[in-house]
This record gives structure tokens, C-alpha cells and sequence, in this order.
């Protein structure tokens, strides 16, 4: 895990506990200096998921077999392309985790 600003730095985002989050490594060299992303269905550009303001569960829901991250909203389904949140890696230690019964975390 990396800990990771939610608003950059660059853009004047603080270093303080509301601004920061754990994130992947993986996920967070998706992100790099991305902010915002098309959301493909509606075609907007909306911001990224901010975990610290918005509530995961009204923007992100587990396909069934709990190894897909599905977005519910434009800022969800956005968020899911930007940072590759299905990407075949993340994809394959999540089957791993569900066959053990790690994964989808409770709700």
C-alpha cells in the first residue's frame, strides 16, 4: 500500500489525514496526476471517487463473483476506468482471496 494524496499536491492539496488515503501501488501509478475521467456511459467528465467525503457503497457494488468492481454511478464507473480497478492482476489476486473467503470485504 502507498499512501496517497487525494487532492495533489500540486493542486494545493494538504497533507493532512482528510486529504490522504492508502492506496495500491498499482492503482495509484494508474491515477498519477488524474483527477477526473469520462464517465463512458453518460460521456461526462466528472471528478474521482473521494473516499474521505463519499461513501463507497453508493458508487462502487462487487459483481457476483466478488472479483469485479463495478461502478453504480458516473463518478463510480469513471473512477473504475481511471485508476484500472479491474485490471488482470488485481483481477487474479481477487479470485485468490474470494476462494479463501477474504474477499468482497462486508459491507
Amino acid at each position: 500500500m502507498t499512501v496517497d494524496h487525494i487532492v495533489l499536491q500540486a493542486q494545493g492539496g494538504p497533507t493532512t489525514f482528510d486529504n490522504l488515503c492508502f492506496a495500491c501501488r498499482r492503482c495509484n501509478e494508474f491515477k498519477g496526476s488524474t483527477t477526473t475521467a469520462r464517465d463512458l456511459l453518460m460521456g461526462e467528465i466528472v471528478l474521482l471517487f473521494h473516499p474521505r467525503t463519499q461513501t463507497w457503497s453508493e458508487h462502487f457494488a462487487w459483481d457476483a463473483s466478488g472479483t469485479h468492481m463495478v461502478g453504480l454511478t458516473a463518478i463510480g464507473r469513471a473512477t473504475v476506468v481511471a485508476l484500472n480497478l479491474n485490471n488482470a492482476v488485481i483481477i487474479d489476486a481477487r479470485r485468490r482471496w474470494v476462494s479463501v473467503g477474504w474477499h468482497p470485504p462486508e459491507p
